[in-house]
């Protein structure tokens, strides 16, 4: 990673535990207002977009989507993807300030949004997420200059699918991942991962997860009664570039502004 910056929200503490492991947990970035208007449009989205979600697997083996009444429908999704670039709602929690103001001290005054996802595991069978870097899934350079958020919008815990992680290994370059048969997911080859030396992070709703984009993670099922919604959104710095020969698209700048020959 690259050398801590002294702009930004972020304590030089905070910044050194982030270049030496990967990863930090900032505890209560994101209001309690905030928190709650981001899981009501969440659900509000699932109601009213139900062919713009991914449902459970488990759910679709018996049930269409069309057949489910809006109480199973809200019980049913595993994901929302890619809405702020679609959707003003989605678009003004990447700008919450509070969020904004650390990532300066990573990435510098000029970012734009990655990708986001509502990432949901509802009670009981809300599935695993395999263990994985996120980096694998990019077409960007550097990696370094790409910084993923998650923030608990519902108490996450072991037993309901809260993040695991794997301390140090952003320093490994983008590790052999496979597809998994029947699911978009690339996992890590098994015989890379050292269980010794995961780490379990539960959260609070507003706790944040500011991570490297080729840290090691996973969430376990949800075997509990309750549900966890979470919203993951990735910032790549102004100055990132598309790998040669890939599609360019138009990422949304939410702080300083736009650089040559960047995204």
């Amino acid at each position: 990673m690259n050398s801590p910056s002294l702009a930004g929200s972020l304590t030089p503490q905070q910044l050194a535990e982030f270049y030496q492991q990967g990863f930090i947990v900032a505890r209560g970035l994101i209001d309690p207002a905030t928190i709650e208007a981001a899981k009501q449009t969440i659900d509000d989205f699932i109601l009213k977009n139900p062919d713009k979600v991914l449902y459970e697997p488990e759910v679709l083996k018996t049930r269409t989507p069309e057949s489910l009444n809006p109480t199973e429908r809200i019980a049913a999704v595993r994901g929302i993807h890619q809405q702020v670039f679609r959707d003003e709602r989605f678009l003004s929690f990447a700008k919450t300030p509070a969020l904004l103001n650390a990532l300066i001290s990573l990435l510098g005054p000029d970012f734009k949004v990655l990708q986001d996802m509502a990432l949901i595991k509802p009670p009981r069978i809300g599935s695993e997420k395999p263990a994985h870097q996120d980096a694998a899934y990019f077409e960007i350079e550097p990696l370094d200059q790409i910084v993923g958020t998650w923030w608990a919008l519902d108490r996450a815990t072991v037993e309901n699918g809260c993040m695991f992680v794997w301390p140090g290994t952003h320093r490994l370059p983008v590790v052999k991942h496979t597809g998994e048969e029947g699911s978009p997911h690339l996992v890590i080859d098994p015989a890379l991962i050292d269980e010794s030396r995961v780490l379990k992070l539960p959260m609070e709703p507003g706790d944040v997860l500011l991570f490297s984009s080729r840290l090691f993670h996973y969430t376990p099922p949800n075997r509990s009664e309750f549900r966890r919604r979470s919203l993951q959104i990735h910032y790549a710095g102004a100055r990132c570039r598309l790998l040669e020969g890939r599609k360019a698209r138009t990422y949304t700048l939410v702080h300083g502004s736009s650089q040559p020959n960047g995204l």
